[in-house]
């Protein structure tokens, strides 16, 4: 029996999503997203060239790319590319040579993703029934 790699979802260059995106899984996105990103478990990298309009949720965030919105994340947090909202942060934070902040960074005692799980449960059962 094989194991299971990592489940991550690529969204690549020339790729527009206008409305959330919510994921059980790890993410790298270089595209554009007009909505919100929550990914429950994994990475959620922003590539280069990627952007996202809305707020950022996951377990560990890697920011090359730009995102206007709020950050948060439950593990590590690394910035190498441009924010343009507060960050919140509960694990570890890494601030790259190009890193671009327009906001606040704080740390919090805990930080949960809201209604990330329950979510993906309605998007797959919604999804099963069409």
């Amino acid at each position: 029996m094989k194991t299971q790699g990592p489940n991550v979802t690529l969204l690549c260059a020339g790729l527009s999503v206008h409305g959330s995106v919510i994921l059980d899984h790890g993410l790298s996105l270089f595209g554009i997203v007009d909505g919100d990103v929550v990914s429950n478990t994994g990475l959620l990298h922003v590539g280069q060239g990627g952007m996202v309009k809305g707020q950022v949720q996951g377990e560990h965030v890697r920011i090359d790319g730009t995102v206007e919105g709020d950050v948060h994340a439950r593990g590590i947090l690394e910035i190498n590319g441009r924010v343009i909202g507060n960050v919140y942060y509960y694990g570890t934070i890494r601030l790259g040579p190009r890193a671009s902040l327009e906001g606040q960074v704080k740390r919090k005692r805990d930080l949960t993703i809201e209604n990330a799980a329950s979510n993906v449960q309605q998007l797959a059962r919604a999804a099963s029934n069409a």
